[in-house]
């Protein structure tokens, strides 16, 4: 019995004592690791001391631990680059620079780190608007494949801003990207602007040209067919103008209105609305979003009279609603207001919302008038007229 109550007093004593056991002998490997750890945890300190100064909002003191840290301790430079982008972000170019520019005047900067220091420093420099420093240094990154697309991307947007279209056009070529058709599409857009800036010049030739190799980098490139369009009407080679602008049928039919006026002149001028009328009444039968209410009115007005023009449009001003229907009908109509006075109630309530005339279909800017470059997200034939 005596036995059986000594095993059970030393089972509780070893439940007692094993916590501190185990604290002491915590205690003395923390000890043996002290001396051999010390610079670690001096320097953890200061790393956590920067944060908090980050999160107190005292950015200069922490830009200044961060800078130091980093001499001697290399594993905190990802920690250093958040805090330039954090920087950049918040529009402090001046910290962001010196950060970068810091890390950069370290001869122990680690090789691999080298590109990534460059091309952020570059971002600083190109937000800040000076855009021969960003431009030297995204040309030197860009030979790092790991930083290619980037610097490119980044380097044709300076040349896009300084309207620097041979260079960005020789950037682009440079370092091609194999199956990239948006790559393809922007330089098609390059040479587009070249094109336009022969036609200042009074370069028809020249103009036709870059025209010509904009389509032959993108097939789909609508504004090449309305530029060669365009030149072939100058040089009054209708037929030929005809066949570019009615491609683009197939580049994208969202942008057909924009050559509704083109297409009617070179028509007009080989004698053959009849044809024109049908191939735009077919068009409007298989794609009735992109409005053709109103042309279709004016040539059955000038073909077949106004009776069937009011017809028309009258049926269709219910059917589709829209503000330019409904001003076609009120041009044809102005001496019948009785006529009138039925029918605009009706489409007036149709129409609860006039969308703007052309909007980006990326970032959704809208404008009165069709550019081929977005001002908000400078994307490439990304705005297209909305219809009402």
């Amino acid at each position: 019995m005596t036995d059986i109550l000594d095993i059970q007093n030393l089972q509780q004593w070893t439940l007692y004592l094993l916590p501190v056991v185990t604290f002491l002998l915590g205690y003395i490997i923390s000890r043996r690791r002290t001396k051999k750890h010390k610079k670690k945890f001096r320097f953890s300190n200061d790393y956590f001391q920067g944060l908090n100064y980050l999160l107190n909002d005292q950015q200069d003191k922490a830009l200044d631990i961060f800078i130091d840290l980093v001499e001697t301790d290399w594993e905190t430079i990802d920690t250093s680059l958040a805090l330039g982008a954090i920087f950049r972000r918040k529009g402090e170019i001046d910290k962001s620079i010196k950060l970068h520019q810091n890390l950069l005047a370290r001869p122990s900067l680690p090789a691999e780190y080298k590109s990534t220091v460059l091309i952020a420093l570059a971002k600083d420099y190109l937000q800040a608007g000076w855009l021969d420093r960003a431009e030297s240094l995204f040309n030197q990154v860009i030979v790092d494949e790991d930083f290619t697309e980037e610097a490119q991307s980044l380097l044709m947007g300076i040349y896009e801003q300084e309207h620097e279209w041979e260079q960005a056009i020789n950037i682009a070529k440079r370092y091609p990207r194999r199956g990239d058709l948006q790559l393809a599409k922007v330089v098609a857009h390059y040479y587009c602007e070249l094109s336009q800036q022969m036609i200042l010049q009074n370069d028809i030739k020249e103009a036709e040209t870059l025209a010509t190799q904009a389509l032959n980098i993108d097939k789909n490139c609508v504004r090449a067919s309305i530029l060669l369009g365009d030149l072939a009407i100058k040089r009054g080679r209708y037929q030929k103008a005809i066949r570019f602008l009615r491609q683009i049928e197939i580049q994208d039919i969202q942008l057909f209105p924009l050559i509704i006026d083109d297409l009617t002149t070179c028509y007009r001028n080989t004698s053959n609305l009849n044809k024109l009328y049908a191939y735009l009444n077919s068009l409007d039968s298989r794609f009735p979003e992109i409005g053709l209410t109103p042309v279709l009115t004016q040539l059955i007005n000038e073909i077949y009279g106004t009776e069937d023009a009011v017809q028309f449009v009258s049926a269709a001003v219910i059917q589709q609603p829209s503000l330019t229907s409904l001003k076609s009908l009120i041009e044809l109509q102005s001496d019948n207001t009785e006529s009138l006075a039925q029918l605009v109630p009706e489409v007036v309530e149709a129409l609860s919302v006039k969308a703007p005339a052309y909007q980006c279909g990326t970032c959704g800017y809208t404008a009165n008038s069709h550019v081929w470059h977005c001002p908000s997200c400078h994307g490439w034939s990304s705005i297209q007229p909305k219809f009402s």
